[in-house]
């Protein structure tokens, strides 16, 4: 799992970069980070699937549907980045597969919450994000334009967090799993 903690760490820094790159009106370096963080996110939608959930099926159930969400964001930047897809259609088409993500995070955090492997401050911070990103959908839904770009910075910023708190988790996982495949080995 160190390896889905290193990808999760880097998506955190790609959102980031995107983030900065939108304020600073670099588009195009927007658009790349932005790529960027959806090939990542199919690796921490990867990890999600070992969350402890309370009721498993329906975890599995909207993690498929999670899945599904971050492949159809990484085609659509695809597209963005090849100036197929622009605005406003880009923004109309982006806020299906990130409610889709947000959904995946509030159940995953939400069926989770007060498990052993992942503590209640990043399952917090996974519910935060579902929010954020759900939000950011019905901005964008709605068409209010004023409230979209607020909305998306505090999503990103739950998202960083949360990424940063998965990583660990992630990585403390990796090394409990080594140990306890090196004390059966004996």
């Amino acid at each position: 799992m160190r390896w889905i903690s290193a990808f999760t760490y880097a998506s955190a820094v790609a959102l980031l970069a995107a983030v900065v790159s939108e304020v600073l009106t670099w588009t195009t370096a927007r658009s790349a980070f932005l790529l960027i963080w959806a090939i990542l996110l199919l690796f921490v939608v990867i990890g999600l699937f070992i969350h402890p959930m309370r009721w498993p099926a329906w975890g599995l159930f909207v993690g498929f549907w999670g899945a599904v969400g971050a492949v159809w964001l990484l085609l659509l930047q695809f597209l963005a980045m090849a100036d197929v897809l622009r605005q406003p259609a880009y923004g109309d088409w982006a806020a299906w597969p990130l409610a889709l993500l947000g959904i995946w995070s509030l159940v995953a955090s939400g069926l989770g919450f007060g498990n052993q492997t992942f503590p209640r401050l990043v399952d917090g911070l996974g519910i935060l994000t579902g929010i954020g990103l759900l939000a950011l959908s019905v901005t964008v839904w709605i068409g209010l334009d004023d409230g979209t770009r607020p909305v998306a910075a505090a999503a990103a910023i739950a998202y960083v967090l949360y990424a940063v708190g998965l990583g660990m988790v992630f990585w403390t996982s990796a090394s409990k799993g080594a140990e306890a495949g090196r004390a059966h080995s004996f």
